[in-house]
């Protein structure tokens, strides 16, 4: 009697069990709330245009663990380049600037509506001395001022007197001229001029790179945002314009509450299949007499 009880309660968890494992299986294959997002896709390490402008998408990891099966989210990088970015620059008054391995100091006018400067030739005051045989090869300084010794007579003549007058070079906005900028030396546009700089101005490639990670928005070279969603089992993202994300919470939504009722179904086919195998055990325990 125990043992045809036993065998009843058996077949009632197998069966609950069996039919929620089944439902699961249906329900995944017809019932899963599906993205249905209009973006484009780019596979792991491919390229594709967006906007107008061609991307290349780097490798698809995951931030934690390696390949595919690892845990945590999946990212990658989405890069491209802006063959004519506008880079800016500033030559500050007084400072000095290298033209033609010459070496100048900007001099702006100090004025008001000021739209031209000058550059002035850096003298070597030592190379000027040693080479005119008539004065000693460095200076004399007397209450502050410097003065050029003559060999012959021990004549004092101020420096600044005896110095000729500097070679200078006269530039206006609109020019071009050479500015040494973190890539190296290249020729900009003198677009605007003020007391205290020269600002200056080139178009030359910039790189640019942005990160993709599920959802999260990023700006792109139209200057528009989009966001990224990872599909296929993490084999390619689809890049989607930021007027979507509406649609893709709500659905985000959906799978998530898709899923906690699945894993209720899960824990129902857990405790039906455990207690089918603890009845059937105890009903063939041997008794004791």
């Amino acid at each position: 009697m125990q043992r045809r009880a036993a065998a009843i309660y058996f077949v009632f968890f197998l069966v609950v069990g069996a039919g929620a494992y089944a439902y699961i299986g249906v329900a995944e294959q017809t019932h899963q709330p599906q993205f249905e997002l209009d973006g484009t896709t780019i596979e792991s390490e491919g390229a594709g245009a967006i906007g107008g402008a061609q991307y290349n998408l780097s490798e698809i990891t995951h931030t934690e663990g390696g390949g595919h099966g690892g845990g945590g989210a999946l990212v990658s990088e989405l890069s491209w380049t802006n063959e004519s970015y506008r880079y800016t620059g500033a030559i500050s008054n007084n400072s000095t600037t290298t033209i033609e391995n010459d070496s100048y100091r900007v001099v702006v006018p100090n004025e008001s509506g000021v739209s031209q400067f000058t550059l002035q030739a850096e003298q070597n005051v030592t190379a000027i001395l040693r080479d005119d045989p008539a004065v000693e090869d460095s200076v004399a300084t007397q209450n502050g001022t410097s003065y050029v010794v003559y060999r012959d007579n021990d004549t004092l003549r101020p420096l600044s007197e005896y110095l000729p007058e500097p070679g200078t070079i006269e530039f206006a906005e609109g020019d071009t001229i050479p500015f040494e900028s973190d890539d190296g030396t290249v020729e900009a546009t003198i677009y605007n001029v003020t007391s205290s700089e020269v600002q200056v101005e080139w178009i030359a490639p910039q790189e640019n790179t942005v990160e993709l990670s599920e959802g999260q928005n990023v700006t792109l070279a139209n200057g528009q945002q989009y966001f990224a969603h990872y599909e296929h089992g993490g084999d390619s993202v689809q890049v989607v314009p930021a007027d979507q994300y509406g649609q893709y919470a709500t659905t985000n939504d959906e799978q998530h509450s898709f899923q906690q009722r699945l894993n209720g179904l899960w824990i129902v086919v857990i405790v039906s299949g455990t207690a089918a195998v603890m009845i059937l055990s105890s009903a063939y325990l041997p008794i004791r007499g």
